[in-house]
């Protein structure tokens, strides 16, 4: 009888769980999103996304209030089929370039901002 309802319960949890889960296969990829200037400055904000877990089909925004300092990395994880994607904006007239790396090597965006003082923005839909 205990191990009846043992087992049930171990189900009904399994099953929960996969229902939360939107990507069940757990396809990712690791990336680094990379910030840097032409000249010694800071960003005033960075926006980057990034997937709560490997299991989430989604991607949701981080805003981080500078000062920052530049170089500015961060390492996070995005579900395969969605966009990878970080913005940065200068707190001086410099000109600020972002990429995005695939495993810490291969470039999958790079980008310069338009003008000394603008913000820089890359993004790069992964492969599903």
């Amino acid at each position: 009888m205990i191990k009846k309802a043992l087992s049930a319960t171990f189900a009904a949890v399994a099953l929960a769980s996969l229902a939360a889960c939107s990507n069940p296969t757990g396809k990712s990829w690791a990336i680094t999103y990379e910030i840097t200037s032409d000249q010694q400055t800071t960003a005033t904000g960075v926006t980057y996304g990034e997937s709560g877990n490997r299991y989430e089909d989604k991607v949701a925004p981080h805003q981080l209030a500078g000062p920052l300092g530049l170089p500015w990395k961060q390492d996070v994880v995005v579900s395969a089929g969605q966009d990878a994607s970080v913005t940065a904006t200068p707190s001086t007239a410099a000109t600020l370039r972002c990429r995005i790396l695939l495993d810490k090597k291969k470039e999958l965006a790079k980008a310069s901002a338009p003008a000394p003082g603008k913000p820089v923005a890359c993004k790069h839909t992964t492969d599903s």
